[in-house]
């Protein structure tokens, strides 16, 4: 009989069968729709550093993204993003969490597409009401648009570039990353 205990050993190396995956994946989708927890956990499971662009433009300028929107504008917050994005080495392996209102800005879309698996999070439009309702947030055109017209603004657009599209809706975030991996697979 064996006494010893059982001993794992974590290490931020992926599995062989991950190690292959493509080595820029972005995630794109509404606002509050998950793409910076399930980015945080897919780059996790693949041993990859994580680019939160939000969280990153709110570090550089010393100022949350309500701060930033109301301030200098939704143009000049999706430039900084997009002077990330350039700003990737092409030998980078990388997950990156996007502004939902990335779309809105050519150059990145271009970047996206020719750099990266773009990986839509599909998430239904009352979970995401309910989650900015819950949790309020800086979102482009909000206020000048309202949720709706944003929703059937960039959901088409989001679609059309997607890569892969993982519908989200009574999912756990281990289950959303585990279909990107089976995805990417």
């Amino acid at each position: 009989m064996n006494t010893q205990p059982d001993i794992s050993i974590t290490t931020s190396t992926p599995p062989p069968t991950l190690q292959s995956a493509p080595s820029k994946i972005s995630l794109i989708g509404m606002p509050s729709s998950g793409k910076s927890n399930v980015g945080m956990m897919l780059a996790g499971k693949l041993g990859r550093k994580f680019m939160d662009l939000d969280r990153m433009v709110e570090h550089r300028e010393g100022q949350s993204l309500i701060s930033i929107l109301e301030t200098k504008g939704g143009e000049y917050f999706l430039n900084i993003e997009n002077e990330f994005l350039h700003n990737i080495q092409p030998d980078e392996k990388v997950v990156i969490s996007t502004a939902g209102s990335i779309i809105y800005h050519a150059e990145a879309i271009e970047w996206l597409k020719s750099n990266t698996i773009v990986v839509l999070l599909d998430t239904p439009f009352e979970t995401i009401e309910a989650r900015l309702a819950k949790k309020p947030k800086a979102v482009v055109g909000l206020k000048e648009k309202g949720l709706v017209k944003l929703w059937e603004e960039r959901m088409p657009v989001y679609r059309n570039l997607a890569n892969i599209t993982v519908q989200t809706s009574g999912k756990s975030m281990e289950y959303i990353v585990a279909e990107i991996l089976a995805s990417l697979g």
